[in-house]
């Protein structure tokens, strides 16, 4: 429901940066349950599906974090860093128990979702005071 509700409030509300990011989120949250491993091993290795479209969205959030003049798409990138580390260390250590690597993998979007709420809502808020907020750097 956080998903779902913080993605449409930067649609509806946010500028360009806001709702790239958004749309980011939403996209990569659909295909993680569509690529996780549909058969009985799921999460018993690297989900090499997550992995690959975590480093997708963290290379995302990295242009956005370099082109938009905007400062939350660094926090969700670091968030999207975090997941990868996860993932990478699923690999060095394969004794990890599941629950504790789909844990750890999934703890970080629930701050994602709350960064681009509270980051459109400081774009709201700057448009109010300003009357302009431009998204991108020159």
């Amino acid at each position: 429901m956080l998903l779902i509700l913080s993605c449409l409030y930067a649609a509806m509300r946010g500028g360009r940066p806001e709702r790239i990011g958004a749309a980011t989120l939403f996209g990569g949250a659909c295909l993680s349950v569509i690529l996780v491993d549909p058969f009985g091993g799921r999460f018993r290795h690297i989900e090499p599906g997550l992995l690959l479209t975590d480093l997708a969205m963290l290379g995302i959030f990295l242009w956005l974090s370099v082109r938009s003049t905007r400062f939350w798409p660094l926090w969700i990138a670091g968030l999207l860093l975090a997941e990868v580390i996860v993932h990478v260390m699923r690999g060095a250590m394969p004794n990890i128990v599941p629950r504790a690597y789909i844990d750890a993998v999934g703890f970080w979007s629930w701050f994602a979702q709350l960064f681009l709420a509270v980051g459109t809502w400081r774009h709201g808020k700057r448009v109010k005071r300003r009357g302009v907020d431009g998204p991108w750097k020159n």
